[in-house]
């Protein structure tokens, strides 16, 4: 699943370097945008390697800093799923298609196999029939991958 698409895009808001003092006005420290990317891409790599749960606080981090991408959302509803959470995952990615704008698609297309995957392909439909009327992208490959087309 992982392969086929790419959901670590970091938005530009986050800063390209983080300033000598790491703590902020509300003592949360900033992190670049840079990193946040490695952290994604180690989290996704956990996941792979179905050590997910031990990826929990990189997505978290993600979500926090990143709250307009669904990227973070996506690998903690994966985690979810693999903890036989299905419900707070289906939940979780509901949310993050209507309030994010960042991997959007993307969360769409994972919702819609885990959707088929549970064997609700009437509720899948709809979100498949969106990501495949877009452009050729990872989310479109992810649900032709699946046999979904």
């Amino acid at each position: 699943m992982f392969d086929v698409f790419d959901f670590t895009s970091i938005a530009e808001s986050a800063p390209a370097e983080v300033a000598a003092s790491p703590v902020v006005a509300d003592d949360v420290p900033k992190v670049a945008r840079e990193d946040l990317k490695l952290l994604c891409e180690v989290g996704v790599l956990a996941l792979a390697i179905e050590r997910g749960e031990e990826a929990l606080p990189i997505f978290e981090l993600i979500d926090a800093e990143q709250p307009k991408n669904a990227a973070g959302a996506i690998g903690i509803a994966m985690i979810e799923v693999s903890a036989g959470r299905e419900r707070d995952a289906f939940a979780r990615l509901r949310r993050a298609i209507a309030t994010k704008r960042l991997c959007v698609r993307e969360a769409k297309a994972v919702l819609a196999v885990f959707l088929m995957g549970f064997g609700r392909q009437a509720e899948a439909k709809a979100l498949r029939r969106d990501v495949m009327r877009g452009p050729d992208c990872g989310a479109r490959r992810l649900l032709m991958s699946y046999g979904t087309a």
